[in-house]
């Protein structure tokens, strides 16, 4: 009489399976704890990202200006870069964006535990509702920040903290579908990957598991880039805005250990900011 086969071992899903997200931001393992000494990733990571975003953005404009017939000399004159056409701001901005998601999945590729791990690349259904409140909180947040700032600065023309004016030069052009695209989706799953993802967890390893500081110093970086250069009182009403939105989206993404929500929030954040700027809130006010 021959004896059955043992049954065979059920088989479970891996650890970072896209409906099973990992325990929030657990601590990062030591060098000791993990095969070849990774995660290697560290603050260094974030501050060579932004010249590879340069460069790809510089490549993006050179495409668009093959695409809309521009060459060297007609940049070379006086005020060229203050009149590109559209479609060249767009293009760069399509390249720029992809170079922020990019940046930080090479960088768990080769220094990292793998894209999902190391950033907590993770969505739940939930993260629709959750989103939704993160980004009414953002908004919030972002109105009293610069309200404030703008008392304090004096600053009397609420356009010199505007950074939506592409958006309005894109109207009647088919490249505003394609601005609409980068700033409610593009920029904010680039955004996310790159400064709630990479750089939260790179300065939260840097300052010894301090998630205050990683929340703050993520917020400073990620308001950097919306510098707009229209007088400094505008731009110091847009930059804390903009970091109060960081803030936010950070401690979102520490409260639900993912990027699922500060992403959805995000969209919802740009959304909101994109239909205003193209006037389809002005028949309510």
């Amino acid at each position: 009489m021959t004896t059955p086969p043992p049954p065979e071992p059920e088989l479970q899903p891996p650890a970072d399976d896209l409906h099973q997200s990992p325990p929030p931001f657990a601590p990062p393992p030591s060098v000791s704890d993990t095969a070849g000494g990774r995660p290697r990733w560290n603050v260094l990571d974030v501050i060579l990202g932004f010249p590879f975003f340069l460069i790809m953005a510089l490549g993006g404009l050179a495409v668009g200006m093959v695409v809309e017939g521009i060459d060297l000399v007609q940049l070379s004159e006086p005020g060229a870069t203050e009149a590109l056409p559209i479609g060249v701001l767009a293009l760069s901005l399509i390249f720029q964006q992809g170079s922020q998601a990019l940046w930080p999945w090479l960088v768990s590729k080769l220094r990292g535990l793998g894209f999902r791990t190391d950033w907590r690349v993770y969505f739940k259904l939930e993260d629709i509702w959750l989103g939704l409140v993160t980004a009414v909180i953002s908004l919030a947040a972002a109105f009293v920040a610069g309200s404030a700032v703008s008392w304090l600065v004096g600053l009397s023309d609420e356009a010199e903290a505007d950074n939506t004016q592409f958006l309005r030069d894109a109207e009647g052009s088919p490249w505003l579908y394609v601005m609409l695209f980068a700033v409610v989706v593009g920029a904010p799953v680039s955004e996310e990957l790159f400064f709630r993802g990479l750089a939260l967890r790179a300065f939260e390893r840097t300052a010894g598991g301090n998630k205050v500081f990683a929340v703050i110093a993520s917020a400073f970086v990620f308001a950097l880039p919306h510098f707009i250069g229209s007088g400094w009182q505008g731009t110091a009403v847009l930059l804390s805005s903009i970091f109060m939105v960081g803030v936010v989206l950070a401690v979102a993404v520490y409260q639900t250990g993912r990027l699922g929500t500060a992403i959805v929030a995000h969209m919802m954040f740009n959304a909101v900011g994109a239909a205003g700027a193209l006037g389809y809130f002005d028949q309510f006010v």
